[in-house]
């Protein structure tokens, strides 16, 4: 029937047209990426976002990794602020409570350390702290899968910035990055609405 038809078509070009998205989302944003500390530039913050945590207060996987990295690079960039940005769950887990613990741990003077505890997505932690500080030049730890869409969205915000790549948890690898392509879709999005509105 031409209404199946059409309906067909229509979705063909739905599902070629978040493809294109995609790509560019990873394009635009896989050129700052760097693989060791090392080789990561210089920076004025080291933006960690959130990720899971159990509830004994312990960092996933993916968290501690994130977090690892980061430290691996204030180790060579003393005094360089540490954004760590996340969200809690009600009668659950804080990510950055948990966070805070860790870098405490580790010797980040505490002059150093930024909360924002509410960062429920990579977009809501860029903006909050594009609101709330001066701070351009940064660079964000994250898991290559990831980092594309993060620095896409820093790069859109006005952020001078680069990615540090941790490795990713083989026990995510199958779930994460197919996630990761349908919130690529929503932040282009968002970004595309939200700069209309600013234009206007």
């Amino acid at each position: 029937m031409a209404w199946l038809k059409s309906l067909g078509v229509f979705a063909l070009l739905l599902i070629v047209g978040a493809w294109v998205i995609n790509a560019y989302v990873v394009v635009k944003g896989k050129g700052r990426t760097f693989q060791t500390p090392e080789d990561a530039p210089a920076v004025e913050a080291v933006i960690v976002p959130g990720a899971s945590v159990y509830r004994s207060g312990k960092l996933s996987p993916v968290l501690r990794q994130r977090m690892e990295g980061a430290l691996r690079y204030l180790a060579l960039h003393k005094g360089v602020k540490l954004i760590l940005s996340g969200h809690a769950i009600p009668h659950g887990y804080s990510e950055t409570t948990a966070m805070v613990e860790f870098a405490r741990a580790n010797a980040i003077p505490e002059k150093d350390i930024v909360v924002d505890d509410r960062g429920r997505s990579t977009y809501v932690t860029l903006l909050n702290f594009r609101r709330a500080s001066p701070l351009r030049r940064i660079l964000i730890v994250s898991q290559d899968y990831h980092l594309p869409r993060a620095l896409y969205i820093a790069q859109a915000m006005g952020f001078d910035s680069a990615g540090l790549v941790v490795s990713e948890d083989a026990a995510q690898s199958g779930s994460m990055p197919f996630r990761e392509y349908f919130t690529r879709l929503k932040d282009f999005l968002l970004l595309r609405v939200s700069g209309w509105f600013n234009a206007n």
